[in-house]
């Protein structure tokens, strides 16, 4: 069995704990994806040296690149301690990566947390002062979900 295919089964079993679920199926492109507030979320594998598993959530999408996103996405970096935020074509994500062979339930969970927190917490300001929308409108969340 290769070593990706290894990490993918530790990963798997690792979110069918965190989770609270049988089984977990991963997406067309190999990712575990989750929801909180109005951030799409999903946890990945990168097979290059070194191996990483990436909790990655999307804040917001649609958003023009300017000086001032710049400049509040730089704010929210200096105050992050483990993620850090991003614009990429159009969408600010909030991502943090681990190496795969340390990669166990805590850890995988506290990741897949943190991301997802940051972008619900920043993903309606940035679509309010910078345009844009988040993922999952805010009228569509249950009031449990935040």
């Amino acid at each position: 069995m290769a070593a990706i295919d290894l990490a993918r089964s530790h990963v798997e079993r690792c979110l069918q704990d965190v989770w609270g679920a049988e089984q977990v199926t991963p997406d067309a492109d190999g990712d575990y994806c989750y929801a909180m507030g109005t951030a799409a979320c999903y946890i990945g594998l990168e097979a290059s040296e070194p191996m990483v598993v990436k909790a990655v959530a999307c804040a917001a999408v649609e958003v023009k690149k300017t000086a001032k996103l710049l400049e509040e996405i730089n704010d929210v970096n200096a105050r992050c301690r483990m993620a850090h935020v991003y614009w990429q074509n159009g969408v600010v994500l909030v991502e943090q990566a681990l190496f795969a062979e340390a990669v166990d339930r805590g850890s995988l969970s506290h990741a897949g947390q943190a991301v997802a927190h940051i972008a619900n917490d920043i993903g309606p300001m940035i679509t309010a002062v910078y345009g844009g929308r988040t993922p999952i409108p805010a009228g569509d969340v249950p009031d449990s979900a935040v």
